[in-house]
């Protein structure tokens, strides 16, 4: 059975839910009336599609995670549905691509493995493999007990890496890193065990990693001609952050980066430090210095007298 991890709240007792989540797509009646996938489907019909009947190929493999969830292949199945929607790919059907993985005796290890990656997707025959590892899942468990008050909160998180390479040349094109949380109480709605929470946070995630695919030059449709690349310094302190433009991994602070000219969303982040992020007039020559903060820790006790 697979389930959230467990964490122990402040009474010393577990509460998680009890059955894995089923991939329905369908909200249960007192789900919030706004649907993230539905707000996809709404995005995609504002957003260009690709023009005439070539259309890239891609394949979209299960995802890896160092914790037992049926996530692995419930986030990759969202991501593939979503491209489809979009208008831009050719999607390779999933269950064929599980095929292949058997017969040749694959894992779902292209993240840490490009070549393992690039030797599935010529396998299917197509332009880029979109790979990733869910790196965040789990639930925690906060109590408050003071002035004649009793509130338990849980908090379910989920947080993943996308990438895409290219088939052919075996080049990263795209890396995106997002996560999502929801904040749930006993006096709402949902409760402690609801199990429809996984479906509603991988919803939500790949609204945010396929928009910022979407939105990234190496996938715009033919006929949107790409941004000049233009040469820029970015520093860090403490060294070899990672640099993102508009959700696309560029390389590490510390030396010379060619960047996209023009208004671009530059993201600096190192993990244990808090997130440096600005829209800035990307232009040759331009330098930025960053310093990042060092996170605190998140967690909250409150404990009555």
């Amino acid at each position: 059975m697979n389930t959230l991890p467990e964490i122990q709240s402040n009474s010393g007792r577990n509460h998680f839910p009890a059955a894995p989540p089923v991939f329905t797509g369908n909200a249960p009646k007192d789900r919030r009336p706004t649907r993230p996938l539905t707000v996809l489907l709404l995005l995609l019909l504002v957003l260009p599609v690709a023009r005439g009947n070539q259309l890239p190929s891609i394949a979209v493999s299960d995802f890896t995670c160092d914790q037992r969830t049926v996530l692995t292949r419930g986030l990759p199945d969202m991501l593939a549905e979503a491209l489809v929607h979009s208008g831009r790919f050719e999607v390779y059907e999933r269950e064929k691509l599980h095929t292949i993985m058997r017969e040749q005796g694959l894992q779902a290890s292209g993240f840490v493995d490009p070549q393992t990656s690039v030797s599935l997707g010529s396998l299917a025959g197509v332009h880029y493999i979109l790979t990733g590892k869910i790196t965040d899942y789990g639930i925690e468990t906060r109590d408050f007990r003071g002035y004649g008050v009793s509130t338990r909160t849980m908090f379910y998180r989920l947080k993943a890496t996308a990438r895409i390479v290219d088939v052919k040349t075996g080049r990263l094109l795209f890396s995106k890193t997002d996560g999502v949380e929801e904040k749930v109480t006993e006096s709402l709605g949902l409760r402690v065990g609801d199990t429809t929470m996984d479906a509603r946070l991988a919803e939500q995630l790949a609204v945010k990693l396929i928009k910022a695919l979407l939105e990234t030059d190496s996938f715009k449709p033919a006929g949107e001609s790409a941004a000049p690349l233009v040469s820029a310094s970015i520093t860090s302190t403490p060294g070899r952050a990672d640099v993102e433009v508009d959700g696309v991994f560029y390389g590490n602070a510390g030396g010379a980066l060619k960047l996209p000219a023009g208004l671009r969303l530059i993201t600096v982040s190192l993990p244990g430090y808090e997130t440096w992020s600005k829209k800035v007039l990307v232009q040759e020559g331009l330098t930025i210095n960053t310093a990042l903060a060092r996170k605190a820790d998140a967690r909250i006790e409150i404990k009555a007298e």
